[in-house]
């Protein structure tokens, strides 16, 4: 295909996609100019595959596939430990001291078990917990497998839940 082919092939190909890959992104990114960055990202190098005789059979789905992969790079990109740390220090210290009269619950303890874990792992629980991710977009933004997700936090969940028992280290429930 010369180049004046690729081109109204690849003209042809944005008419068909672009509203339908505009529409995903802005319903998946955090701004439209994100999703603006993305689709112009993703159709330069859908572009440039053409042009070096890359044959697609479905291009509106490898488009999809790959404007997919440029989002989840974004919010992996964005999401950076030390954003996570802030997050996790950013407590209302009210409800911190209520929690401590009522229940004994000690919070610090048991955010320090966490980042004592590895860094993966608190990862996973701020993601989920803190920022209230589900399983599988927490797997994404990590770009880990959803099951190694689960079984992160079922693990530490279970091994915090062991640890807190009465005269543990980090005792939940303190006697009277």
């Amino acid at each position: 295909m010369n180049g004046a082919e690729t081109a109204e092939q690849f003209e042809k190909i944005y008419n068909n996609t672009y509203d339908y890959l505009y529409k995903y992104l802005l319903l998946k990114a955090d701004t439209h100019e994100t999703a603006e960055d993305i689709l112009q990202s993703v159709y330069l190098a859908f572009y440039k595959k053409m042009q070096e005789g890359t044959k697609v059979f479905d291009p509106k789905h490898y488009l999809l596939r790959m404007v997919k992969h440029r989002l989840a790079d974004h919010y992996r990109s964005h999401i950076e430990m030390e954003s996570i740390d802030k997050a996790a220090e950013m407590i209302d210290e009210n409800a911190l001291k209520e929690l401590e009269r009522k229940d004994g619950f000690i919070y610090e303890e048991i955010m320090a078990a966490l980042k004592a874990a590895d860094e993966t792992t608190f990862r996973i629980f701020l993601l989920h917990f803190g920022y209230d991710l589900t399983l599988k977009e927490t797997a994404k933004t990590l770009g880990i497998a959803e099951m190694t997700v689960k079984n992160r936090l079922y693990r530490t969940l279970k091994k915090l839940k062991k640890e807190m028992k009465e005269g543990g280290k980090y005792a939940y429930f303190r006697s009277g």
